[in-house]
């Protein structure tokens, strides 16, 4: 016998399954960039067993699609080396056990993020195009946004889109910057290097279509003494402090998490972090992270008490 649903109760049914067909699942994206201390100069060799480990729970973008974390297999800076994300990784795995994550990387060796510079070169304060820096432009059409902020921006772009068409909703989470040596190297990248950083923090926030995030940000050039072609160090160290969101500063940052690197093993360069200071540092990301993101909620709840 065939027994006719109601009319109304037909239409409440085909809205509660359009809603279910068209649901998506939230899932945490994190955007790891930098030069080359993100890159990575830790060696795959040398890793201790526990870091070794596949995580499923981590979703590397290996330039076309995602896929579990397998510090191994998967080409982290060329076949032997890696950078933070493996510590990264590592300890938000650790520190949520069972929650997916997105992990998306993008970083090139030597460059710089102010605007005033063509790959090495200076070119002059004032912005210009065609230019390779990071600097990221004063909006998505701004003629001026250097090459390299560009690719970041088609990576993450290309990781979120992908995303969206296996049914998932990507939310931008936090950003690790590893990046200052190369703008150490003239005194106006320098001393506005927190400048930089809070446009480069909303641009991204911007390309993907976020609300403010947690920005953990690596001291640059722990070693003393330094090298002498880093001829404005102390410059660029005090304006990341300045731009923490901890410090009072007037130039403070929301979200921006100064992390400190002093101490972290490095290569006999005196620049770049060997295996175990790559592990220091991407563990002080995540954790970086995760604190800001703690401080954020602290500071909405003040502004907010309702």
């Amino acid at each position: 016998m065939l027994v006719r649903m109601p009319a109304l109760l037909l239409f409440a049914f085909v809205l509660f399954a359009s809603s279910i067909a068209t649901a998506q699942e939230a899932v945490d994206v994190y955007i790891l960039s930098g030069q080359s201390n993100m890159a990575g100069s830790g060696n795959k060799s040398q890793l201790p067993e526990q870091w070794k480990t596949t995580l499923p729970s981590v979703q590397y973008w290996d330039g076309k699609q995602f896929a579990d974390f397998d510090p191994m297999a998967l080409n982290l800076n060329g076949g032997g080396r890696f950078g933070p994300e493996v510590g990264f990784s590592g300890t938000m795995a650790s520190l949520h056990p069972g929650k997916k994550i997105y992990v998306v990387k993008f970083a090139l060796s030597g460059q710089p993020l102010h605007a005033g510079f063509n790959g090495a070169k200076w070119m002059g304060e004032e912005p210009g195009p065609n230019r390779n820096t990071f600097y990221p432009g004063t909006s998505p059409e701004d003629p001026n946004m250097g090459n390299h902020y560009r690719r970041l921006r088609d990576q993450f772009t290309k990781a979120f889109t992908a995303l969206k068409e296996a049914g998932l909703k990507p939310e931008l989470k936090g950003i690790a910057w590893m990046q200052g040596e190369a703008d150490a190297k003239q005194e106006i990248s320098a001393t506005t290097y927190d400048q930089s950083i809070a446009l480069l923090k909303s641009r991204m926030e911007e390309d993907c279509q976020s609300g403010p995030v947690p920005f953990a940000m690596g001291q640059v050039l722990p070693h003393v003494p330094w090298m002498e072609r880093f001829t404005h160090r102390a410059e660029i160290r005090q304006a990341q402090d300045d731009a923490d969101m901890r410090n009072g500063s007037e130039r403070a940052i929301l979200g921006v998490w100064n992390v400190p690197t002093d101490g972290m093993p490095l290569l006999a360069d005196t620049v770049h972090y060997d295996t175990t200071g790559q592990l220091m540092l991407g563990t002080s990301f995540a954790l970086g992270v995760l604190e800001a993101a703690n401080q954020m909620k602290m500071v909405a709840a003040k502004d907010d008490p309702e």
